[in-house]
């Protein structure tokens, strides 16, 4: 599956992937992206072994690689509120649902005072 379709397919996806108000998908996304299952086919083999979708995780840690910083900025309010947002989102070319999800699931991090 392309990078671009794992992402046109996240908003989708989410939906299996948050369980209790947290989500674990996102959460193994960032180990992903620090390296913790490998890399290749043995992360997604890792992620397998470990009860997770490699299509969801790896889709999202390709949305964190890509829209974190987009992120970070919609939560400093650089692209406004609601609809506002959206429209100027869609303006700059980034996918909205996709930014809105990982704002949505962003962990404020009191040691390293940033969010993740």
């Amino acid at each position: 599956m392309s990078d671009e379709k794992k992402l046109e397919n996240l908003t989708d996806e989410k939906l299996e992937s948050v369980s209790g108000g947290m989500t674990v998908s996102l959460e193994a996304a960032y180990a992903v992206n620090r390296g913790a299952y490998g890399s290749g086919d043995a992360c997604a083999a890792n992620l397998r072994r470990a009860g997770l979708n490699p299509d969801t995780v790896l889709g999202l840690a390709d949305a964190l690689t890509k829209y974190e910083d987009v992120a970070h900025d919609v939560i400093l309010g650089r692209y406004g509120n609601g609809q506002k947002r959206i429209d100027a989102l869609n303006a700059a070319g980034y996918p909205a649902d996709t930014i809105q999800f990982l704002v949505n699931n962003m962990r404020w991090d009191p040691k390293a005072q940033s969010y993740k």
